[in-house]
């Protein structure tokens, strides 16, 4: 499967957040958009590891900014701290070891984490299609995935989601992961497409929003999404250790609360005003070399490229999906891809991974009045 983007020469760049400045303007912010309790309560805090580096774009809002922004964390008495880290595996090392409770990424990486016997599973699926795809200069040699062979792919990091994925990609195709390509580490902001431009990779592994900013960029890529990518679900996902799963399951009920009301707000809100409240939350994100204007076009593409992929016609607004789930079957192609492939020892039954414990907090959101709400959210 393949498809072309076009050039559109608008730039993005990537910066690191402070985490001091995530909390401070969040609670800034949740106060003056919102009534304020009259007795101030003492909030629980907790740390959740995100597995990419920078949080640069609101097409990530779900897990940051507008729980931050809108409030719903605070409405849990959560003060939540997000710790950016160079791929998902990273982000279950701090897990591992007791660092944080919770951490946020590709699902391929819960997947091969609990392979490897760190004990935390998913609780909620955000993004429940695959957004991965191998991007190559579309005038280049190039045609066909298995032009790759005996080439250099630029990935995240040398470990995490993506890099598990790719993998097991590889050996789909009959190929030697480690012998018949080459990786190198790029990264997702723009010197990932520097490194393409300069011949140092000859393709990409990346997401959606990453591919939408280096198409702002002057990017013109073919992408393939060789099979079985195009079925495989539980894509991102938020997941907890299970030692808190199973002291604190209700702390694990209001994060779920907060992350589903935050979905509700993704789908209904209007878009700029999602992109201002990011920038209000992480001021330091935005690069300062583009004009309201510019940065405007680049956030509607990394946005359209992420909502493309949230299935919320059916987990929202018609409610045919519940909101956070996805079925066994979907997951069972992403644990025997990695399995397959040999990134896993066993595939173990889904409960292992995914809990539906949770979930049915769904069930006591108003989604009319969250839906209002959110049409109406001025940053």
């Amino acid at each position: 499967m393949t498809a072309t983007i076009k050039k559109n020469g608008l730039g993005m760049g990537r910066i690191e957040s402070s985490r001091r400045r995530v909390l401070a303007g969040s609670l800034a912010l949740a106060a003056g958009a919102f009534p304020t309790p009259a007795i101030v309560q003492t909030r629980r805090k907790v740390k959740m590891a995100y597995g990419v580096p920078t949080i640069d774009s609101a097409d990530g809002g779900f897990f940051n900014s507008i729980p931050m922004g809108a409030g719903f964390y605070a409405d849990e008495g959560l003060e939540v701290e997000i710790l950016t880290l160079n791929g998902a595996g990273a982000a279950i090392n701090m897990l591992a070891t007791g660092q944080c409770e919770f951490t946020t990424h590709g699902a391929a990486g819960l997947l091969a984490g609990v392979g490897q016997g760190v004990p935390f599973r998913a609780f909620i699926v955000q993004v429940p299609d695959n957004f991965y795809s191998i991007g190559v200069d579309a005038e280049s040699g190039i045609k066909r995935i298995e032009d790759l062979k005996g080439k250099t792919i630029g990935v995240p990091a040398l470990g995490g989601s993506p890099f598990v994925l790719i993998k097991a990609v590889i050996r789909q195709l009959g190929w030697d992961p480690n012998k018949d390509v080459t990786y190198q580490a790029v990264g997702v902001g723009l010197p990932a497409y520097d490194a393409l431009k300069r011949d140092r990779v000859q393709a990409i592994l990346a997401w959606d929003a990453p591919f939408a900013t280096y198409t702002a960029n002057g990017a013109n890529l073919r992408l393939f999404q060789p099979n079985p990518l195009p079925q495989v679900g539980f894509t991102h996902s938020t997941n907890v250790a299970l030692s808190v799963l199973e002291k604190e399951p209700a702390l694990v009920a209001s994060m779920t609360r907060a992350l589903l009301r935050s979905l509700i707000f993704m789908a209904a809100a209007p878009q700029e005003e999602l992109s201002r409240l990011h920038f209000k939350i992480y001021p330091t994100s935005r690069s300062p070399g583009l004009s309201d204007e510019q940065l405007s076009k680049v956030e509607k593409m990394r946005m359209a490229a992420r909502l493309a992929n949230m299935r919320f016609d059916k987990r929202v607004f018609s409610r045919e999906e519940r909101l956070g789930d996805e079925t066994d079957a979907r997951i069972a192609i992403g644990r025997d891809l990695l399995f397959e492939g040999g990134e896993i020892k066993e595939a173990a039954p889904i409960e292992r991974y995914f809990t539906r414990q949770f979930l049915g907090e769904v069930d006591k959101i108003d989604f009319a009045a969250e839906i209002a709400r959110a049409r109406a959210f001025k940053a």
